[in-house]
């Protein structure tokens, strides 16, 4: 048995939030940029886990199958004979029950998406306490298929010491950032944005003509799916959220309103939540701006974003065996899931399984869920014990041939071609496949089709500008779709910018 694979010893079971999980070595990450864009090659990893209580006196392979959809059952049903996935350090057979304090080890190869390769500004800085401009596309911190792309990874990597969040931004939310530098400092000001002691004020561009007076949203906002990430308005059972609203600018050219948003308490999506029902979502919220999102059921919703969120990763099953060889067929591309498997459903999906909970996978990729996986450096595979971003759901709603997803944004398509020289013709747009840095025959993921993100769709207009506490102020540079012409005389001041003469607004997209 080799060292990797031991279970380590435990006195008791717990639950790792994400913040806790534990790395027993750190690894040395390969870069590349290639078109603007900063990929992570793909490396060897190790998943462990231990088996959770509603696990008990079930198969493995069910379990692994109806959890971690990133995979479908046939999958890990050869994973487990191989030893790519093992209990308590041995092989097991796909129907092996699993039992308590079982410790559960997934051999990945592990693929990460692309971000914006952006330079991360700072702020302010001083010896307990960094403040940065985040661009957008990154997360703060690991989660999901991030790890290594990541604000707090890049940066600790840069300066060469630890970093500690206190707060946190949606992954294609730019803005203020405040990280401290000793684990004490963090829990000091992580107990002011808990108790509403920071002033904050976003920018967003949101669709139609605001209301000149601007308005308040007190509408009480309800957390749907933690996992997957989806809020919504609920006067029942939703907790109390409150957010100001003032307009800057209505641009008519382009239907679109320049919004300051001053929200008063910190709910997740508080303020996408709060325009989008008020009838003025953020124009390109991949969420929140899709058409009724408010009307349909929670479980409807979810459904749909889910499958629509995992074939945004993998659309190899909505192509033809005709397309497929067209697009790289010598490179050992192949369909997710073969036509011979008719017990299974798009993706790789086993049909049934959504009878009892599953992971679900979250839409903004900063979910703060409690789990049970503790990450550790080794050498091995792919990743589907924890994939926030790549997952599907049974649903009957869309079928493979009318929904698929283009790059980081929701996209409905009716038509899929691949032009001559291999790449991807989508709404209009044309596509290129994320190419292959490494290569490992037994990874699934290898042989999957993934498309390079749009630029636009790896950002979301809404920015963190200003953030006043413990009487300092911190201001941003306005991103790049905020024009300074927009920002009236009166509110200049409030974010640092001259009364005449322009400034340099910083990209984020």
């Amino acid at each position: 048995m080799s060292k990797e694979s031991e279970s380590p010893k435990r006195k008791r079971r717990r639950c790792l939030p994400v913040r806790e999980i534990m790395e027993s070595e750190e690894e040395k990450p390969e870069f590349r940029v290639i078109d603007g864009l900063r990929y992570v090659v793909p490396y060897n990893f190790i998943l462990r886990t231990y088996a959770k209580k509603r696990w008990f006196n079930q198969s493995i392979l069910e379990v692994l199958t109806r959890e971690f959809q990133a995979y479908p059952s046939s999958y890990y049903k050869t994973a487990l004979a191989s030893g790519r996935i093992t209990v308590n350090g041995s092989t097991v057979s796909h129907e092996y029950l699993l039992q308590d304090h079982d410790f559960v080890a997934h051999h990945v190869h592990r693929h990460e998406p692309p971000v914006l390769d952006k330079e991360v500004h700072t702020i302010a800085e001083s010896e307990e306490i960094l403040v940065v401009n985040k661009p957008a596309s990154i997360p703060i911190h690991t989660t999901g298929r991030y790890r290594h792309n990541t604000l707090l990874k890049h940066l600790e990597r840069k300066l060469a010491r630890k970093l500690y969040t206190c707060h946190r931004l949606d992954r294609l939310t730019s803005g203020i950032i405040v990280l401290l530098k000793t684990p004490q400092k963090a829990k000091e000001y992580g107990a002011l944005f808990r108790d509403q002691q920071v002033s904050k004020t976003y920018l967003a561009l949101c669709d139609g003509e605001f209301p000149p007076e601007g308005m308040s949203c007190s509408e009480p906002i309800l957390q749907v799916s933690h996992k997957l990430g989806i809020n919504k308005v609920d006067y029942e059972n939703g907790k109390a959220a409150h957010t100001d609203f003032k307009r800057l600018h209505y641009d008519k050219e382009s239907g679109r309103s320049l919004v300051l948003c001053l929200p008063q308490t910190g709910k997740m999506h508080q303020i996408r939540v709060h325009l989008a029902h008020r009838g003025f979502p953020i124009t390109n919220d991949p969420i929140y701006s899709r058409e009724n999102w408010a009307r349909k059921s929670t479980d409807e919703f979810s459904k749909e974003l889910t499958e629509v969120l995992f074939k945004r990763d993998n659309i190899s099953s909505l192509l033809s065996e005709e397309q497929i060889d067209r697009a790289g067929a010598d490179n050992g591309i192949k369909p997710a899931v073969s036509s011979k498997d008719s017990d299974l459903t798009v993706n790789g999906v086993e049909s049934g399984v959504n009878d009892s909970p599953k992971q679900e996978y979250s839409a903004s990729n900063e979910s703060t869920a409690d789990i049970v996986i503790e990450e550790t450096d080794a050498q091995a595979e792919p990743d589907p014990v924890k994939s926030n971003d790549a997952a599907a759901d049974n649903t009957r709603d869309q079928s493979p041939e009318n929904c698929t997803v283009s790059g980081d944004g929701i996209k409905q398509a009716t038509d899929i071609s691949v032009t001559a020289d291999g790449k991807f013709c989508l709404d209009g747009r044309e596509y290129e496949r994320i190419p292959r840095l490494s290569y490992e025959k037994e990874c699934p993921e290898c042989s999957w089709i993934r498309l390079v993100p749009a630029r636009e769709d790896m950002y979301i207009f809404l920015h963190a500008v200003r953030y006043e506490l413990e009487g300092r102020c911190y201001v941003s540079p306005l991103p790049e779709w905020c024009k300074e012409g927009w920002i009236p005389e009166q509110f200049r001041d409030l974010l640092h910018l001259p009364s005449s003469a322009s400034s340099t607004a910083q990209p984020q997209g």
